[in-house]
């Protein structure tokens, strides 16, 4: 018999899930959010937890927004039970109150679940509401000790590509429904706090992945740093319980000394700082709920549908990553293989070029660009009300030229990010990235994508590069190439040849596949420029993806100020920047070799040596030593600070 209360529309694919308790204006500027998604295809089921702030009831309503009401305060955990219980879609999105989705937020979830059908969760990228500039957290790591944490909270935020971790927040994931269902849901003895950690565990232990999608952003602004009473109670007993709930035979016997030793010093530590009792009291109604705990633990565990060895290999073991509640993202081997290939005929291709006080060499390269892409966006970065009305005029005579004028210099990073949005809104399959002064030479594009349609394993490659050329004859047509951590080669690049294995590309003339900008992320705005493409070049890398450099493919550029200088009577031309940019170079060489210089290891001795080059050629060759060595060590002590 069919319900006659039952909503008689088709079932949404995806039920966003809603805990309201004295959320404020929080609540509705969370839905506010939600109205503004791109991907449509979605219901709110909210759930007010007995609230008496009068937030649900100002709600405006909405046709996929349905409200349910508890007579008391279930907790996060039941409350979300609840909820899921009610929803009708696929996929079950945990949003928290004071949680402000971007607009393609759920279209990045659905995606990702999409590429990855191992996954039972899918994690949100968390910015802190307060100041975007910092992470809230990206992934959920469990170190073996049982404690749990937000990946890199109040540390600054940075692009991250599409990522293995052990567990994903609730306060923005994604859970498969049939995941959700088999797992129990969330244990609702918990209330709150380390319910999410203790369903990761679940999940885990039943054979299923979690995973971190870069596109997927969320601010939230969450609790105070200082632990209240009822979070430090809440937060030790339900540690306690996931660590013996979750935690396999052979783990939890191993890691039982260090767990309980951690344990013993957090209650020390609580007692100097006045609230040792509390700590102590929770660890005690931990040890009352032993007895379901352990028969808990009985059903959970007969059911593991893993193996200790994987299990213990998602876990965080460094004391490092704990003590600095560092983010720990694992890339997935075979990430490539799930992104969607371009066609290879036909692929629509967008350019998009920054500027910033351009000379009359942008109007070649906008022709040249005009010439090899079905559309170009520049995006110019307060280059003055003339230049801006100059282009705005020929954009108005070209249909096929959009103009994005920045007020302000806003950085060669931003800017890239700003056309390379506008680019994937267009439907780009290829994005060509350019500098005002980089003009590429006839049928350059075309010669990249021919010497891409003819590898034969195509789908790895993210990033095509051209033969780079200058007038004065500096640049040598090389790529830097490595097979593995620790090779390096300098490859030539001439005409004919196409080189795999590129370490990393200069930013303009590199032609890139769009689709890969979903796993990979955008570029690093806290760069603002300099390093800005070997960063991105290097999460390529680590991300599993492959960087070409085709020789048949020519692009005049150049790089830097090119200059004659003396010494000891012989003359040497080369390449040289202002202090500023220096002190810039150097900030950002460092913050590349933190995150990425493990991962090849040849590039980071060759940097390293590039770097102390840089340092001899500012004593030996150039003027205003003092300025630029003061900028070098003054950059040098920024990155490292970071």
């Amino acid at each position: 018999m069919t319900d006659p209360t039952a909503p008689s529309d088709p079932a949404p694919a995806v039920s966003v899930l809603i805990v309201a308790w004295q959320s404020g204006r929080h609540l509705a500027r969370c839905l506010e959010a939600l109205d503004r998604q791109t991907w449509r295809d979605f219901e709110v089921v909210l759930l007010d937890n007995a609230s008496t702030d009068g937030a649900v009831d100002a709600l405006a309503p909405r046709p996929w927004l349905r409200i349910e009401r508890s007579a008391t305060n279930l907790g996060f955990a039941a409350g979300n039970n609840r909820a899921a219980a009610l929803a009708r879609g696929k996929y079950l999105v945990t949003l928290n109150p004071d949680a402000f989705a971007e607009p393609g937020w759920l279209a990045a979830l659905v995606a990702a679940a999409g590429r990855h059908p191992e996954a039972g969760s899918v994690g949100s990228v968390q910015l802190l509401d307060a100041d975007p500039g910092l992470f809230d957290g990206v992934g959920d790591p469990l170190h073996a000790t049982g404690a749990a944490w937000r990946g890199g909270r109040l540390q600054p935020a940075r692009p991250v590509a599409e990522s293995a971790t052990f567990g994903v927040c609730a306060a923005a994931a994604l859970y498969r429904r049939d995941a959700f269902q088999a797992a129990g849901g969330f244990c609702e003895r918990f209330f709150c706090f380390y319910e999410d950690v203790d369903l990761a565990v679940r999940l885990r232990l039943a054979g299923w992945s979690a995973v971190v999608t870069p596109d997927a952003v969320v601010r939230h602004v969450g609790s105070a740093s200082a632990p209240s009473a009822f979070v430090l109670r809440h937060a030790t007993r339900n540690r306690v319980w996931a660590w013996l709930r979750g935690m396999p035979g052979p783990l939890l016997a191993a890691t039982l000394p260090a767990t309980a030793a951690i344990w013993a010093a957090g209650v020390l530590a609580d007692l100097v700082r006045g609230r040792g009792t509390a700590r102590a009291a929770a660890f005690a109604e931990a040890a009352r709920g032993l007895g379901p705990t352990l028969a808990e633990r009985r059903a959970i565990q007969s059911s593991r549908r893993t193996t200790v060895g994987a299990f213990a290999r998602a876990l965080t073991w460094s004391p490092l990553r704990y003590l600095r509640r560092a983010v720990d993202l694992r890339p997935i081997p075979d990430l490539p293989a799930r992104v969607a290939e371009p066609p290879g005929d036909g692929a629509g291709v967008v350019a998009v070029i920054v500027s910033y006080r351009p000379d009359r060499t942008l109007d070649r390269v906008l022709d040249a660009a005009l010439a090899q892409a079905g559309r170009v966006v520049l995006v110019d970065n307060g280059s003055g009300a003339a230049v801006q009305d100059r282009l705005a005029a020929r954009a108005r005579d070209d249909d096929r030229l959009t103009l994005i004028a920045n007020p302000d210099n806003v950085g060669l990073a931003t800017a890239q990010n700003q056309g390379l949005a506008a680019a994937l809104a267009a439907g780009a399959d290829w994005i060509l990235l350019l500098d005002d002064d980089s003009v590429p030479g006839d049928g350059m594009v075309a010669a990249m994508l021919a010497a891409w349609r003819e590898l034969p394993d195509r789908r790895r490659v993210a990033l095509l590069t051209p033969r780079l050329t200058d007038p004065e004859g500096t640049l040598r047509p090389r790529l830097l190439t490595a097979r593995g951590r620790f090779d390096l080669a300098r490859t030539p690049l001439v005409p004919g040849a196409v080189v795999r294995d590129g370490v990393f590309a200069i930013a303009s003339g590199s032609l890139l596949r769009a689709r890969v900008l979903e796993v990979a992320g955008r570029m690093d705005e806290r760069f603002f420029i300099d390093y800005v493409d070997v960063e991105f070049s290097l999460r390529l890398r680590r991300a599993g993806f492959e960087i070409v450099g085709v020789g048949d493919a020519v692009l005049q550029h150049r790089l830097g100020e090119v200059r004659t200088a003396r010494l000891l009577g012989r003359e040497k031309t080369l390449s040289t920047h202002e202090a500023w940019r220096r002190r810039l170079i150097h900030r950002n060489r460092v913050r590349v070799w933190r995150r990425h210089g493990t991962a090849c290891l040849g590039w980071l001795a060759f940097d390293l040596a590039a770097a102390l080059y840089d340092v001899w050629k500012a004593i030996a060759w150039e003027d205003d030593k003092a300025a630029k060595l003061a900028a070098i060590l003054k950059g040098q002590l920024e990155g490292w600070r970071d």
